[in-house]
């Protein structure tokens, strides 16, 4: 009887302990795609339930698909539409752990061109017409109103932040995070895009110089954080506009 007894509270106090484990994501889910299919995959620290949400609107993730108890989790998707974004997120039936996107291969003719994508439309917009001046020449700056998101902020970053650059004014910051993304395009620096809003984001590791662009190619701040984790932590998608072609204006 005292050995049932003994056995019965082990039993407990294990379950005890696994329920209490938050289950932890390793690493980022990975996704690839065809025209038609996608597999995406992720591990966990420990064994749960498999559940991915995916659709074509990242506010309104509205189809699901679910898989084993395991801790190396992976979905496969079929009877995906060509040449289109989809938005998802991966946990178990209690949690979400992460989200993701991926784009299916095609389109619908090979003839036609395909829609420009949101980091091309946004460097169309921060990039210098070709015919305007030599190579060698230096950038001519647009006017602040053209190169910072919001004005009413300009003046609250460059007191924050303008030291950082040796800026003697606001509108020589305004200038100076303008020259930076052109410096950051043509060395092709650290570059992330964040789908979700169009946040464009810039890091040069050897001047800890960071910077974020919206949709519109306008700076929304230039600094230079202390945090050495400060640009492994930002969200997006790590894109390369040299591999890119840009249409001229």
């Amino acid at each position: 009887m005292r050995t049932l007894v003994h056995w019965f509270v082990c039993v407990i106090a294990c379950l005890n302990g696994t329920l209490s484990h938050a289950v932890d994501l390793i690493g980022q889910p990975q996704a690839t795609a065809t025209a038609n299919t996608a597999t995406i995959q992720w591990r966990t620290d420990v064994a749960c339930g498999t559940r991915l949400q995916f659709g074509t609107n990242a506010a309104g993730l509205d189809r699901k698909a679910e898989g084993a108890v395991t801790s190396e989790h992976s979905i496969q998707l079929e009877g995906l539409n060509p040449g289109t974004t989809y938005y998802f997120s991966v946990g178990s039936a209690r949690v979400k752990l992460a989200t993701g996107t991926f784009t299916t291969a095609g389109g619908a003719t090979a003839a036609a061109a395909p829609p420009p994508s949101l980091l091309r439309r946004v460097l169309d917009v921060i990039t210098p017409d070709k015919k305007a001046a030599p190579a060698t020449a230096p950038a001519q700056v647009p006017p602040t109103r053209e190169t910072w998101g919001h004005l009413d902020s300009l003046q609250d970053h460059f007191t924050r932040h303008g030291g950082d650059f040796s800026s003697q004014s606001p509108d020589d910051y305004a200038a100076k995070a303008w020259l930076f993304l052109q410096r950051a395009r043509a060395e092709n620096l650290p570059m992330k895009l964040d789908d979700t809003d169009g946040t464009l984001r810039v890091f040069d590791p050897g001047t800890r110089a960071f910077a974020a662009y919206n949709g519109a190619g306008r700076t929304k701040t230039f600094f230079k954080p202390d945090n050495p984790t400060y640009w492994q932590r930002q969200p997006g998608r790590v894109v390369k506009p040299a591999d890119l072609r840009f249409s001229s204006r």
